[in-house]
C-alpha cells in the first residue's frame, strides 16, 4: 500500500475512533445522568413524604387560609371577571402570588437540606414551585386564570427533578402545582463518577494519536531517506562509470596492436590509468569511511597547529588545485592566540569540502570570504556568493547523502557524503556547525571550535 493510502486510511481509522470514543462519552453521561436522578429523586420523595407526614395542620389551614383569602380578594375586587375575565397582567400577577404563597408557607428545603446530608449525598440544590393549573372559584362559577396545556417543563426547570405533583381546592381557588429540586454540583458529581471512563477515552485517542504521529513521520523520514539513496545511487553510479570507463578506453588502447605506440604514448596513458585508479579507490574509501562512522566515533589525532599559518597554506593550496578557475578568496584574521589543537588531516578535509562547495555552486565568478577568529574559541566561517539555500534545503544540508542544488546543479559531482563529514568531525572536536544561507545570495558556514 502507498504512503499516501496508508496515511489516509491511518487518519480515517484516528477520526472514527475519537467519533466512537465521544459518543460512548455521551451514553456514559447520559446513563450516570439517569442514575443520578433516580438515586437523588429517590432521597428527595422519600424526604418529602417525611415533610408532609410531619407537616403541622395549623401551618396548612394556614396555608389554605392565604390562598383563599387571596382568591376571594380578587374575585370581590372585579365582579366583571366572571364575565369578562382578568387582563393578562393581572393573571400573570395572580400566579405570582401564589406562588409566593406556597413557597413561604410550604417550603421544604431546610428538611430536605438536612436529610440529604444525613444521607451523605450532596445538599446543595435551589428548589421551585411551577403553577401548571389555577382557576379562581365562587360557587358554580370559575374564572381561568392559567392552564398549561403544552406539558412543556419550563426551560429553567430541564435539568431539575420533578419531585411531586399536588392538586389543592379551596373555597376560592383551584391550583395544580409541581415541586421542582435542582442540585447545583449535579454536572460535576456525574463527571466525577465516569472520571476513569474519561481517563481511559483520552488516553486511547491519545497514545493512537501519538503513535500515528510516530508512524507518520518515520515515514516521511523513510521516503526522505530513500529518495536520497536512491539519489546516491546515481551519483555512485555515474562517479564510478567515469574512472572506469576511461581505463577502459586506455587499456583497450594499450593492448590495440594497431594502435601505434611510443613511449611518451605509454607513459600517459599509464598516468591516465594510475589517476583513475586512484580516483576510484578514494571514493570506495569515503563510502568505507561512512561505514566506520557508523559503528565507531570518529577518533582524532589532535595536535598544536598555528591557526594562521595552517589556514593560509591550505587557501593557498586550493587556490593552487582551482587555478583554471576565476576564482577569488578573501582571508582576514583576527587571533589573540595563535595555537590551536586540531586533527590537520579531518581539519584539512573539513575546509577543502567547505571551500569545494562554494565553487561547485557558483553560478558566476567564486568569491569567497574566510574569516578567522581565535580567542578562548576558534571561530572559523566560510561565506560565497552561490545559489545559497532555502530554509527546507537547510534543515539537511548535514544529513548523509542529502545534495543541494537545482537544474544544473544537479550534475554536479558529488555523493552527498560532504558536509556530513564536515559534521561529524566538527562534532568530534566538540565544536558547532551554523548555516545561514538567504536563496540567490549565497551561504555562510560558521564551525566555532573550543
Amino acid at each position: 500500500m502507498k504512503p499516501r493510502y496508508s496515511i489516509i486510511l491511518s487518519s480515517s481509522a484516528l477520526a472514527i475512533l475519537v467519533v466512537v470514543q465521544a459518543y460512548n462519552i455521551l451514553i456514559t453521561f447520559e446513563t450516570k445522568k439517569e442514575q443520578f436522578d433516580t438515586n437523588y429523586g429517590m432521597m428527595v420523595r422519600q424526604a418529602l413524604y417525611g415533610f408532609d407526614s410531619q407537616f403541622p395542620i395549623s401551618q396548612s389551614d394556614s396555608l389554605m387560609l392565604y390562598l383563599d383569602n387571596y382568591g376571594e380578594t380578587m374575585i370581590y375586587q372585579n365582579p366583571d371577571a366572571f364575565s369578562f375575565g382578568f387582563a393578562d397582567t393581572t393573571n400573570a400577577k395572580i400566579i405570582s402570588v401564589y406562588s409566593n404563597i406556597l413557597q413561604t408557607y410550604r417550603n421544604p428545603d431546610s428538611y430536605l437540606k438536612a436529610y440529604l446530608e444525613n444521607a451523605d449525598a450532596d445538599p446543595e440544590f435551589k428548589s421551585g414551585y411551577y403553577i401548571s393549573e389555577l382557576e379562581l372559584l365562587n360557587f358554580d362559577r370559575s374564572i381561568p386564570i392559567y392552564k398549561d396545556t403544552t406539558n412543556n417543563i419550563p426551560s429553567g426547570l430541564k435539568n431539575a427533578l420533578l419531585v411531586d405533583t399536588y392538586d389543592i381546592e379551596g373555597n376560592y381557588f383551584k391550583i395544580r402545582y409541581t415541586y421542582f429540586v435542582d442540585f447545583t454540583h449535579k454536572t460535576s458529581i456525574i463527571y466525577r463518577d465516569m472520571i476513569i471512563t474519561l481517563a481511559l477515552a483520552v488516553f486511547t485517542i491519545l497514545i493512537v494519536a501519538l503513535v500515528f504521529t510516530l508512524t507518520v513521520r518515520n515515514m516521511i523520514k523513510l521516503k526522505r531517506l530513500s529518495d536520497m539513496k536512491t539519489d546516491f545511487i546515481n551519483n555512485m553510479t555515474h562517479e564510478l562509470k567515469t574512472p572506469l570507463s576511461t581505463i577502459a578506453v586506455a587499456s583497450t588502447t594499450l593492448s590495440d596492436e594497431n594502435v601505434p605506440k611510443n613511449h611518451e604514448k605509454v607513459r600517459q596513458i599509464s598516468q591516465l590509468i594510475h589517476k583513475q585508479n586512484k580516483h576510484l579507490s578514494e571514493l570506495i574509501d569515503r563510502i568505507l569511511d561512512v561505514s566506520i562512522w557508523e559503528k565507531d566515533q570518529v577518533r582524532l589525532k589532535k595536535k598544536a597547529l598555528n591557526i594562521h599559518e595552517f589556514i593560509s597554506e591550505k587557501v593557498k593550496l586550493f587556490e593552487m588545485e582551482n587555478h583554471a578557475k576565476p576564482l577569488k578568496i578573501h582571508t582576514e584574521f583576527h587571533i589573540k592566540s595563535e595555537i590551536v589543537h586540531l586533527d590537520e588531516i579531518h581539519f584539512t578535509t573539513v575546509l577543502n569540502n567547505l571551500l569545494g562547495n562554494a565553487v561547485k555552486y557558483s553560478t558566476e565568478n567564486p568569491c569567497i570570504k574566510v574569516d578567522v577568529a581565535s580567542d578562548k574559541n576558534l571561530t572559523l566561517s566560510i561565506s560565497d556568493n552561490g545559489i545559497g539555500m532555502s530554509k527546507e534545503e537547510q534543515k539537511h544540508i548535514f544529513d548523509k547523502f542529502y545534495r543541494v542544488g537545482k537544474g544544473d546543479f544537479k550534475t554536479v559531482k558529488g555523493l552527498g557524503l560532504g558536509l556530513y563529514y564536515v559534521k561529524r568531525i566538527v562534532d568530534a572536536h566538540e565544536g558547532n556547525i551554523e548555516l545561514h544561507s538567504v536563496p540567490g545570495k549565497g551561504s555562510c558556514f560558521t564551525i566555532t571550535i573550543p
